[in-house]
């Protein structure tokens, strides 16, 4: 089957589900989003857990805000206000080693009841708006250990499973159990819904505290002596984007970034694995799979070694930014570019921000990386490509430029991905 054909079927599929309720996997993109949010938009879609990395200063949780303002139109009262509805930002603090300040805790000062922390909070405004993303920001997210204060959600996250009727589900963050704490919660949690309260304190069938669809975490990341670095447990669960370039003239003619009007659809995604939409995009997928393989021969025999839960993300990545097939000036790309431009967008986010190490643990992977992604994104594409942005006919590629940064570290005696 072409990619044409290919094209046909999904739009007849996605028509089948709407008549069975069920909604799009990938919906028509607006063509007032800004291309320069596509990655965020498209890493979100595609795992709601994305780090946001660089320099102090670039604006990285403004965007996290800013996104969250784009799902309301211009001009009503979330668009204009300080913080909409649904953004929160947490300020991470080193002496978070667990998830009592995140998540809550059981106190037995003057009885039994539960401390309800600001994660769960926030969960349950998504819980009560399905159709709203919600974002919430942990600000400097490595001044704690990650795995320590956020395990709960690392393990959860990564139950997430579509189920027939198109419905995602994970399993329950905070598990139900038959005591006062877990009453005194849910009491806190659902304080106006007799019947909500009811169903979340019924064991069987009833409901549970799962994490919704529609929310999305970010974490803003800088990287210095007073900050932890990402375990591979982490790093293995996220999407990563780097924010370091600076551009002196931004934000200076409007107080809003200028990202367009965003639709549940653009950010909440209806796949979680690489078969939900393997099938219906099967060219495409066999396209992404070649290139992973080729990846990850350069890195076998080393801890960097890629398996099924980096291969889902990577299919999914590219699947969600087939519709974003225009360039800035509205002209079409070629799908086979808008594929190439995916890999090479997340070989840096999943791929090489897991590598790191002296030059005895690394040694020529870098080089080989940088051969096999040049090679393997222009059989892709037809075209070529290179780290420099102003480089004649080449194209610019987000994980060479990366690659390069990394080997000049590397002289220094140890690289990594993180500046």
């Amino acid at each position: 089957m072409g990619v044409y054909d290919s094209n046909i079927k999904r739009d007849v599929d996605e028509i089948n589900k709407l008549l069975k309720g069920v909604k799009p996997s990938t919906p028509k993109v607006p063509t007032t989003i800004n291309p320069k949010y596509r990655s965020f938009i498209t890493a979100i879609k595609s795992k709601p857990f994305l780090l946001l990395a660089g320099i102090s200063g670039t604006g990285k949780s403004r965007i996290v805000r800013e996104l969250a303002r784009a799902c309301w139109d211009e001009g009503s009262t979330e668009f204009k206000a300080q913080k909409p509805k649904n953004f929160e930002m947490v300020q991470v603090k080193p002496n978070w080693h667990d998830s009592s300040e995140l998540i809550g805790y059981v106190s037995r000062i003057d009885g039994v009841r539960y401390v309800v922390g600001p994660f769960l909070k926030f969960m349950v405004k998504a819980i009560n708006d399905p159709d709203t993303p919600y974002f919430l920001c942990l600000d400097e997210m490595n001044l704690a250990p990650v795995e320590q204060y956020f395990a709960e959600f690392l393990s959860v996250v990564e139950s997430r499973k579509r189920q027939e009727d198109g419905t995602i589900t994970t399993d329950p963050i905070v598990g139900y159990s038959n005591t006062d704490e877990y009453k005194s919660l849910i009491d806190q949690l659902f304080p106006n819904d007799d019947t909500l309260r009811s169903q979340y304190l019924t064991e069987k069938g009833g409901k549970r505290l799962s994490i919704p669809t529609n929310l999305i975490v970010v974490g803003t990341v800088n990287m210095d002596e007073t900050t932890f670095s990402f375990s591979r447990k982490v790093l293995d669960r996220a999407m990563t984007i780097e924010m370091n370039e600076v551009d002196l003239y931004g934000g200076l003619d409007d107080r809003h970034e200028k990202i367009g009007k965003l639709e549940a659809g653009n950010l909440i995604g209806t796949s979680v694995e690489g078969v939900d939409v393997y099938r219906e995009n099967k060219e495409v997928c066999d396209t992404a799979l070649k290139y992973l393989q080729a990846i990850n021969l350069n890195l076998d025999g080393t801890p960097f070694k890629v398996a099924y839960r980096t291969r889902n993300e990577f299919l999914l990545y590219v699947v969600n930014n087939l519709p974003y097939n225009k360039d800035k000036d509205g002209k079409e790309i070629p799908q086979q570019e808008v594929i190439a431009r995916a890999l090479d967008e997340i070989t840096s986010m999943k791929i090489l921000s897991r590598i790191e190490g002296d030059s005895d643990k690394i040694g020529n992977l870098l080089e080989e990386l940088g051969k096999t992604v040049s090679e393997q994104l222009k059989d892709i594409s037809g075209k070529d490509y290179s780290e420099k942005k102003n480089d004649g006919e080449k194209v610019y590629s987000v994980s060479l430029a990366k690659l390069e940064e990394m080997k000049g570290r590397l002289k220094s005696g140890y690289t990594s991905f993180w500046s």
